[in-house]
């Protein structure tokens, strides 16, 4: 049976068609606009159209943590007072979640062994923090976690957000249990 399959592979292999697609590496517009001379002129003209609009700009900074070419983590804070959490700053979702301190699993607590223990969200700690009555669920390709939506005021960068949407996990997937993540 074994050397069936393996035959059927090979065949599979060198019937099968290649299509090659050529790829070119660009320059992104902002090493374009520096190469012509233009990228000055440009700040100049975003820095003069922000002093006028009616919206409001901000800026921050926030240092990442390299997670072994896996993840980059970085920190929040959720809540009045403050509580401080280390979260993966994923740009594929847009969906920010924090385990919540009544969370009981072990998953939730950190592994022992990981060496990592988790901060939770203290819902009764905030006194800004409102919780909503729907509920959240997420599937990564790692793991999941569930919970219900609340808002809360978000620190990020030295940036606040008075009104912050977010998840409050009462249920996390196996996998973060081993990692340093709190949401």
């Amino acid at each position: 049976m074994r050397t069936v399959l393996v035959l059927l592979a090979l065949v599979a292999v060198l019937t099968a068609k290649v299509i090659r697609m050529e790829t070119k590496k660009t320059e992104s517009l902002r090493a374009k606009m520096i190469k012509q001379g233009t990228y000055h002129d440009f700040l100049q003209k975003m820095h003069l159209a922000r002093a006028n609009s009616p919206m409001v700009f901000a800026t921050g900074s926030q240092p990442f943590i390299d997670y072994y070419d896996d993840f980059y983590l970085g920190n929040i804070t959720l809540g009045t007072p403050p509580q401080t959490f280390m979260i993966v700053l994923d740009t594929g979702s847009s969906n920010l979640w924090v385990i919540d301190a009544a969370c009981k699993s072990q998953a939730c607590h950190g592994y022992p062994d990981s060496n990592y223990t988790k901060h939770q969200f203290n819902t009764a700690a905030s006194s800004t923090y409102v919780a909503e009555t729907k509920k959240f669920s997420i599937e990564y390709g790692s793991g999941s976690c569930k919970g219900h939506l609340a808002t809360d005021v978000l620190g990020f960068g030295g940036l606040t957000v008075q009104k912050q949407e977010f998840g409050v996990a009462n249920s996390i997937a196996e996998v973060f249990g081993y990692q340093p993540v709190d949401g």
